[in-house]
């Protein structure tokens, strides 16, 4: 591009000036809760945050960690090239993939409460042959995910306001690393709220104002009229009109991204920690509503800015006027930028790229802890120094944030360099990961799984995939592989099917044909995994669960199967099957249904996002008001100082051995219980 919507001093401005905005109010959170609440960050709060993070906060990270740069970007570009189908395709695609992975996490939390990453399950369980393959799935993915992130992200600051790619790599992620260095886990989730409060608000700023008060738009009629008139000059390429879901080609698009999504979620170890890091009691309503909010992100922001940008074709106010946007335009994801420009003026875009900085640096956050923890506990712990004292392991975490920090940015420079774009990355990943979704599903609940159909199962699914992948591709071009005939939406699918759906029936022969000595008993889990030394009595007591909470997890999981069956056959195949089916097109009254349905949806969302974890932290937030403001003693200060007066009076009382009871007291000041705290 010769002209670019934004100046750079934009991307600098939020990468840097922003970036170090939030990084002080982070580290300035991070401090209070330490010196007010005694919330230290120890080896087990690093990580796992206590285990005790409440449904509204996991519900808000469930939220950020699926909106990543793809998700704003690529609704909107699917809606501008399919119509009105794409956004809606996205987020019930996405909303699948975590609804399906909270039967993960329930299980988890049910059988192994105390484990510290996904991948130490398939330790215990398969011992380190077996750890070894799954960790080299675990790690990739973790590196092609980060690096997905950042490639979204650099690209989009790249195409807006003409950042500089390298300069962008590097810079987006260094906030991140700072606060997430000090503040570990439990900060991950304060900035996660905090970063999808801000874009909730710009989507439905957006919503409304394409869709109430913009004098271009302004109304949901207006807009149906639009894009009938625009469908004249500009006809979907792909299906019968931008007002229906007669389009096979964006079908096999959205279950291509579905599938091969799988992998990056059931194998990113950032979605498990955070399954570790919720309370028992609160796991599958933050999961659950977490998924139902994420939905109406891409949908609603699809349906404003892609459609707009679709809309506005034959309007002065697109940018591209009187041409549609380029091809290069399209897959650098500028339909969102584009439209809210058009829409909301200069500060439209701005707010656009203020979104996508959002959803990469709250996200990057999350993956940095989780690349950290499994560095540290399958890693460190478990092969380099098993007696690792407490403070050795949360060295060795820091160290990883840092090492990860510039690793991910010098990969994403590398596709950046190489002409790789999120979509093809993406598929990509789904081809060669995917085997490692049924690995670990079937490690939690098959008990007759075996250790050499983990070993061999998961490279012949792999292996298996990328064949037909290439065939595929082959066969649907004349025999030319490259970059580009690679990404068709025929090649990723069978691609993604084939590497997903054969590695369990090679388990399944591999565990019957060389079975182990004996079925693994699952109890294994309730004492396989130890605390750090310095982890407080209520981080090691949260490490377990009543068997009334195991009872409940259970009954939950068959809840769960039935959300799954209701979403997966009634919004993601009857529905537009359906539409598909009849061929039919939406008339003005049924989309403005559509889109008055989505908007109630969206305001709903918000507002529990938003409201919830405030409602639920409003009594620390009360606590840490009086204490700083007020001068009062929180509960955690008032049991330091009652042990410190227990241990004068004791001084005081003894006539002899006072160097010893000093030395005691302050060995026990140094390990006054921590109150945990749900925040």
């Amino acid at each position: 591009m010769s002209e670019y919507i934004l100046s750079q001093g934009y991307g600098y401005g939020y990468a840097v000036g922003l970036g170090a905005l939030f990084c002080f109010i982070m580290l300035t959170i991070t401090k209070l809760l330490t010196k007010y609440m005694g919330q230290v960050q120890n080896s087990e709060r690093f990580s796992t945050a206590a285990r005790s993070v409440n449904s509204g906060l996991i519900a808000s990270a469930t939220v950020s960690s699926w909106t990543w740069p793809a998700t704003l970007l690529s609704s909107s570009t699917w809606s501008y090239s399919h119509g009105i189908s794409g956004s809606y395709l996205y987020g019930v695609g996405g909303t699948i993939q975590i609804i399906l992975f909270v039967l993960l996490a329930l299980e988890m939390k049910r059988i192994a409460p105390g484990v510290h990453t996904i991948a130490e399950l398939v330790r215990v369980r398969f011992g380190k042959t077996g750890h070894w393959v799954y960790l080299c799935y675990c790690v990739v993915t973790n590196i092609l995910v980060s690096s997905l992130l950042l490639l979204g992200g650099s690209q989009g600051f790249e195409s807006t306001c003409g950042m500089h790619i390298v300069a962008a790599s590097f810079l987006l992620p260094l906030g991140v690393c700072i606060y997430t260095l000090f503040g570990g886990l439990h900060a991950t989730f304060l900035s996660d709220w905090i970063h999808t409060v801000i874009i909730y608000m710009i989507i439905c700023i957006m919503c409304f104002v394409t869709y109430g008060s913009s004098s271009i738009i302004g109304s949901i009629d207006k807009m149906y009229d639009m894009l009938e008139a625009v469908q004249e000059k500009f006809p979907n390429a792909t299906g019968k009109n931008y007002l229906s879901f007669d389009d096979p080609q964006m079908i096999m698009l959205t279950w291509s991204v579905m599938i091969g999504g799988l992998s990056s979620v059931f194998g990113d170890p950032s979605y498990g920690q955070k399954a570790i890091a919720a309370d028992a009691k609160g796991i599958f309503m933050g999961y659950v509503l977490g998924g139902v909010c994420w939905l109406v992100v891409p949908w609603a922001l699809g349906t404003s800015a892609g459609l707009t940008a679709r809309a506005l074709l034959l309007n002065p106010a697109s940018f591209t006027y009187p041409n549609e946007l380029t091809d290069d335009e399209v897959s650098a994801g500028l339909p969102a930028i584009y439209a809210m420009g058009s829409i909301l003026g200069k500060s439209g875009a701005a707010a656009g790229l203020l979104m996508l900085f959002m959803s990469v640096t709250s996200a990057t956050s999350a993956e940095l802890i989780a690349f950290s923890s499994v560095a540290t506990y399958d890693i460190y712990r478990s092969y380099i120094k098993p007696d690792a004292t407490g403070k050795e392991l949360i060295r060795f975490t820091h160290l990883a944030v840092i090492g990860f920090s510039l690793f991910m940015a010098a990969i994403s420079i590398v596709f950046n360099y190489i002409g790789v774009t999120v979509g093809w990355l993406l598929s990509f990943t789904g081809i060669i990961l995917s085997p490692e979704v049924f690995a670990i599903t079937m490690t939690l609940f098959w008990k007759k799984m075996s250790k050499w159909a983990l070993i061999i199962g998961c490279p012949l699914g792999t292996l298996s995939g990328v064949a037909c992948w290439l065939g595929t591709t082959a066969a649907y071009n004349n025999n030319l592989l490259d970059k580009d005939t690679l990404a068709t939406n025929p090649a990723s699918l069978v691609g993604n099917l084939v590497s997903l759906f054969s590695a369990p029936i090679y388990f399944v022969i591999i565990s019957y044909l060389k079975p182990d000595e004996e079925p693994f008993d699952f109890t294994v889990y309730e004492t396989a995994f130890i605390a750090g030394d310095d982890a407080d009595t209520e981080e090691k007591a949260a490490m377990k669960v009543s068997d009334e909470e195991k009872r409940k997890l259970k009954r939950l999981s068959y809840v769960c199967i039935v959300l799954n069956v209701i979403l997966l056959f009634g919004a993601y195949i009857i529905l537009p099957v359906s539409y598909l089916g009849t061929g039919y097109t939406f008339s003005k009254p049924y989309f403005r249904q559509w889109i008055i349905i989505m908007m109630i949806w969206l305001v709903i969302a918000a507002a529990y996002i938003v409201i919830m974890p405030l409602y639920q932290g409003r009594h620390v937030m009360k606590e840490l008001v009086n204490a700083i403001f007020k001068g009062r003693e929180t509960e955690y200060q008032q049991s330091l100082h009652t042990t410190t007066t227990t241990h004068l009076d004791s001084m005081t009382s003894s006539n002899s051995g006072d160097k010893n009871v000093q030395a005691e007291t302050h060995k026990d000041l140094a390990n006054v219980k921590v109150r945990s705290v749900e925040a």
